[in-house]
């Protein structure tokens, strides 16, 4: 059991860092948050304090319209009465990176409660949008997240928007989901120019997370190993530290093409207990987690989620595995608890440089959280929301180690 909690640290380690005085240009006026040669559109210039973590989320924006509260998912032809029916921005990534400016205190709403202290951090998100109303909603709600976006804009194409059927399962909540991915299903790197400009202004450390992979097309999945080679390789000719994270968010097989290409290239895998099955081929969650590390030659963690049944972990080193348990709630929604999750363990385990074991029982907390709210992240989750989670759960030992609430 001991050895269980003895997983592997996140590789960021202060005293590795150079120093590296460079400043972001940071556009205020581009309406996509990024210039077309993704420099930033040479806006207000911020200099970086040492020490900070610049994240940037990639992958899916959606409008979700989201039916609540129904007891059970309808059959063709029948019809379900709905607790409420509303209209939110989403999408796993999306929702991933408005959880993270939430409890890194990035947020203008969650700055005066919370701070990590130890790293001044910023959140930036890249994805895809048509040229309508819904895409200038789920820009506002970047930026009143205090998330910049970096968004691409597909003339002729329609935002992607997701009608989520929730609650038919009762004391567990169940979805279904029907999807037009429209504009942000055509995300490719051409569209992630400006990672690799971040990586000429980081002073210090970089996290890049690739959200929703379910919904990358074909020809971003054949790229992408070769991009990841290109950013590592420009990443240590900076100087910066650079890891690297992928979500699934898959439901299918297909969904997972070209994810086991990536593996040896990541520095985390993050799916639940049934995507980690698919993509590994095991039956079992902890042999899937083996081999999903082992296909990632060792250096590749994972940690596979299974709802009310905690999450499971094995990091980039062999024979250590364990498992951390969920904390209990009462079930408002459970859209969007793994982004949520997912968020709690990347503050964790990158800003905070928390042992894996250590960072997924936060982002236990974190997925928790958020199934209190309706939606995938209508109402993001705050460090406080964590903290009251793990001090009801008695877990005395972590609330020490996270940094102190101010009074």
């Amino acid at each position: 059991e001991a050895a269980m909690l003895l997983p592997l640290k996140c590789p960021f380690q202060l005293e590795d860092f150079k120093r590296h005085p460079h400043i972001c240009p940071m556009s205020s006026t581009d309406p996509t948050g990024c210039s077309a040669d993704g420099g930033g559109g040479g806006g207000d210039v911020a200099a970086f304090k040492e020490g900070e973590v610049q994240f940037h989320v990639i992958g899916d924006l959606l409008m979700d319209i989201l039916a609540t509260g129904m007891p059970r998912i309808p059959n063709w032809e029948e019809d379900t009465e709905a607790q409420s029916v509303q209209c939110q921005p989403g999408g796993s990534a999306f929702n991933t990176a408005v959880h993270l400016a939430s409890l890194l205190g990035c947020s203008p709403s969650s700055r005066s409660s919370y701070s990590t202290s130890s790293a001044a951090c910023s959140v930036t998100f890249h994805g895809c949008v048509g040229e309508d109303d819904f895409a200038e909603s789920l820009r506002r709600r970047l930026e009143a997240a205090g998330v910049r976006p970096c968004l691409a804009r597909c003339p002729g194409l329609a935002t992607g928007s997701c009608i989520v059927l929730s609650g038919g399962i009762p004391g567990h909540g169940g979805r279904a989901f029907v999807t037009c991915a429209g504009a942000s299903a055509q995300l490719a790197t051409e569209h992630l120019e400006e990672l690799r400009a971040s990586l000429r202004r980081v002073p210090h450390r970089a996290h890049f997370h690739f959200g929703g992979f379910y919904g990358y097309s074909d020809s971003l999945r054949r790229a992408l190993p070769a991009y990841l080679q290109t950013l590592r390789a420009e990443a240590e000719a900076a100087g910066v530290l650079l890891t690297v994270s992928v979500d699934s968010n898959a439901a299918e097989a297909s969904q997972l093409e070209g994810l086991g290409e990536l593996l040896e290239l990541l520095d985390l895998f993050k799916g639940n207990v049934a995507e980690a099955r698919l993509l590994s081929g095991c039956s079992s969650a902890d042999e899937a987690l083996s081999a999903i590390v082992r296909r990632g030659r060792g250096r590749c963690a994972a940690v596979a989620t299974s709802g009310a049944e905690g999450a499971r972990f094995c990091p980039g080193v062999a024979g250590l595995q364990g498992s951390v348990p969920a904390c209990p709630v009462d079930i408002l929604d459970c859209t969007g608890a793994g982004d949520a999750c997912c968020a709690g363990l990347l503050a964790a385990w990158v800003a905070l440089s928390f042992e894996l074991s250590l960072a997924l029982r936060v982002g236990c907390a974190a997925g928790a959280a958020n199934c209190r709210n309706i939606g995938g992240c209508a109402v993001p989750v705050t460090m406080g929301a964590v903290r009251a989670l793990l001090q009801d759960g008695g877990d005395v030992a972590l609330l020490g180690l996270l940094p102190p609430l101010p009074p």
